[in-house]
């Protein structure tokens, strides 16, 4: 089973309809095999910014790939960090988008500039507007869950860019670590190893590493 951290604009009500019929039909049509977790579920329960932050953040870390809403005509600033947070740590990215305006401004992009170029990452994007009035609302959440759902099995293929425990070890430790406001408390080091070695165990990395001691989980 592989966690998927799914985030995107959770301000109203159809942000979080929406993420949360396109998680069940991923998780539907994978048979379980992917288990999307949705920041909505927790973030309204937690008392402060920075406890929504961690977990946010704690989220992505454990996160074997993640789905990211890259829709509207300015990205989502939250979503933008996390993505950067994921890429920090080479977790495969896949970039949804369903918003028929351009965001790009400039180069026809989707999107700006600055987020475009970086590795391990696939776009699926769909016209939600068309789709919906072609093929009607649970035809379209199944083409969109199918198309991640290809993705994703595409993204465990490419080749990793962190090749060893140690690589990966030292760039979660850091991007920890400059995190900072307590997320040390949050991820342990124990839980790092613990997490590498289950990502190894699930080939999220190719099964690439070969000189670390740790005993695969």
């Amino acid at each position: 089973m592989f966690k998927v951290y799914y985030a995107g604009d959770l301000f109203d009500h159809k942000h979080i309809t929406g993420n949360y019929v396109l998680a069940r039909k991923i998780e539907e049509l994978s048979d379980g095999l992917y288990q999307c977790m949705l920041p909505q579920n927790w973030e309204g329960m937690l008392n402060t910014a920075i406890d929504i932050r961690n977990k946010d953040i704690q989220s992505v870390i454990q996160s074997d790939l993640v789905l990211f809403n890259f829709d509207g005509t300015d990205l989502d600033s939250g979503t933008v960090v996390e993505f950067m947070v994921a890429k920090m740590l080479d977790i495969p990215a896949v970039l949804l988008r369903t918003d028929v305006r351009n965001g790009g401004y400039i180069f026809g992009l989707d999107w700006n500039l600055m987020v475009e170029g970086f590795p391990r990452c696939t776009v699926v994007k769909y016209p939600a507007l068309s789709m919906y009035n072609a093929v009607g609302l649970n035809e379209m959440h199944t083409t969109i869950a199918r198309s991640v759902l290809d993705a994703f099995e595409k993204l465990r293929q490419q080749e990793p860019l962190l090749h060893t425990f140690e690589e990966l070890n030292a760039a979660y430790q850091h991007v920890i670590k400059m995190c900072g406001s307590g997320m040390e408390s949050f991820v342990s080091a124990q839980h790092v190893q613990d997490l590498i070695s289950a990502k190894i165990h699930k080939r999220v990395t190719k099964q690439v590493i070969q000189d670390h001691q740790q005993p695969l989980l």
